[in-house]
């Protein structure tokens, strides 16, 4: 699909959102582990449910759903059924405003009626085909968190896992007696998740039981009742990112989306010309800024 290069605040969803037929989906009847053979195979963290057979949306279920229920293994009782949805005839703007108020990753576009799928919308839909085509010329320092927690590169993993989830952040600034040398993510932490349940599998057999599955705010988890002990002789810095996409507070909205589409990646530290680490920018951010900039409220 093409990018949507329109400045109207009536864009509809429909132009931006992936169709039914491309849409990874999840169906009731079903279990725990086509949940977790769907998020190894796809690397998606969150699918629509589907009544089996049909396309009439039964409700939503992500990792962090396995993460609250660890010992659940029937879909049905998994999932979140009172789900917040979009028609195709919402606009962008209104989809945008969900994703600035809320942890949403992706909104389920429903028929007039509001039972059948016919598709999704995600943050990076936002950002990729509408954000970047806008080419808002607009400085960022308005925009980026200035109140951002870092962490020293010697800290155990265990500890960082504490710290990042407490401070609700996707990831944390690494630093040095003098200066940023890294960041550390929640994926970083899933790399380390992954070697441990591997090992653990080969060793119990236990197959799909076993299965990795991802970190989030509220805990780390290995599905299959069984807490990941993160090992206590690595430290951040063993697993740490050290090329790090950074930017600055005069670097504009449309420098930091066009990076995030380029690069993959959905926040970037925000520095100093000296390197000094000033606060860091997301997704959700770009989005305020292009809500902003449609509805001429752009502080400049």
């Amino acid at each position: 699909m093409d990018f949507v290069i329109n400045m109207s605040k009536n864009i509809p969803v429909s132009k931006i959102m992936t169709k039914r037929e491309e849409v990874v989906t999840m169906d009731i009847p079903g279990n725990r582990d086509q949940l977790l053979e769907a998020i190894q195979e796809t690397g998606l963290s969150v699918y629509p449910v589907v009544k089996k057979g049909t396309n009439e949306l039964a409700g939503i279920v992500s990792r962090s759903d396995l993460f609250k229920n660890p010992d659940e293994t029937q879909l049905s009782l998994l999932m979140i059924r009172d789900v917040v949805t979009l028609k195709e005839t919402d606009t962008v703007i209104a989809a945008s405003k969900i994703f600035i108020r809320h942890v949403f990753q992706r909104i389920p576009i429903v028929d007039e009626d509001g039972i059948t799928l016919k598709g999704i919308v995600s943050r990076d839909d936002i950002v990729k085909k509408v954000v970047v085509p806008a080419k808002i010329d607009i400085e960022i320092d308005y925009y980026f968190d200035k109140n951002v927690a870092t962490i020293w590169e010697g800290t155990p993993l265990p500890v960082a896992a504490k710290i990042l989830r407490l401070c609700h952040q996707k990831g944390l600034p690494v630093l040095n007696e003098t200066e940023m040398v890294g960041i550390i993510t929640q994926n970083d932490f899933l790399k380390v998740a992954e070697i441990w349940d591997s090992m653990s599998k080969s060793l119990t057999g236990h197959g799909a039981e076993n299965d990795s599955s991802s970190w989030d705010s509220e805990s780390i988890l290995i599905i299959g009742a069984k807490t990941l002990t993160l090992p206590r002789n690595l430290k951040v810095s063993d697993i740490m990112e050290t090329n790090i996409e950074v930017c600055y507070s005069y670097s504009t909205i449309e420098d930091i989306s066009r990076k995030m589409v380029q690069k993959k990646i959905d926040q970037l530290p925000v520095v100093s010309p000296d390197g000094s680490i000033l606060g860091i920018i997301n997704q959700k951010h770009v989005i305020s800024a292009y809500i902003d900039f449609i509805e001429g409220k752009v502080i400049e």
